[in-house]
């Protein structure tokens, strides 16, 4: 048997037997590599995509996830502040009635000593002319008394008229 050597062909016939022979042994050659090599990296190839997409597709659910909770803690975050601003305006109004209520209670009370006041006064004043009243009329009896007790002459009775009527006058 010759050998096949590429460039040392003899022949024709051995040229394209030889081809032959290669071809046949590439064909088997890429069979068996087919099937033994490019099926199973065929298939850790097609296992990496696979796992490659999944991958992809969690993190696309993951931002779609983090995009949601995002926009829910803004809505509970805007609630939230607008729950603060209502209880804030409702503390003011509360306040502010409180405020009223305080100031409307010391002017009642301020009105009501004043009035108190003023009762007191009237009463206290009431007390003092009768006080004076009753001091003119002893006056009036001890001037009748010296008057019967004395003869009074016509000027010690205009005396004691007019110190009567100063007397009277000035209280």
């Amino acid at each position: 048997m010759e050998f096949l050597i590429l460039g040392a062909v003899d022949t024709i016939p051995t040229a394209i037997g030889s081809s032959l022979v290669q071809l046949v042994s590439f064909l088997v050659l890429l069979g068996v590599l087919s099937y033994f090599v490019w099926k199973p990296l065929k298939k850790v190839m097609d296992e990496r995509e696979q796992l490659i997409h999944s991958e992809i597709d969690d993190a696309e659910q993951r931002k779609a996830e983090a995009v949601r909770l995002q926009e829910e803690n803004e809505a509970v975050l805007k609630d939230t502040q607008a729950e603060i601003s209502s209880m804030m305006d409702n503390a003011k109004q509360q306040a502010k009635k409180e405020q009223e209520a305080i100031i409307h209670d010391a002017n009642t009370r301020a009105n009501q000593m004043m009035e108190d006041a003023k009762t007191d006064i009237e009463r206290e004043k009431e007390k003092a002319i009768r006080d004076i009243n009753s001091q003119v009329s002893e006056i009036s009896v001890l001037i009748a008394e010296k008057m019967i007790s004395k003869e009074i002459n016509q000027e010690d009775q205009k005396d004691l008229v007019s110190r009567y009527l100063q007397e009277a006058g000035d209280k």
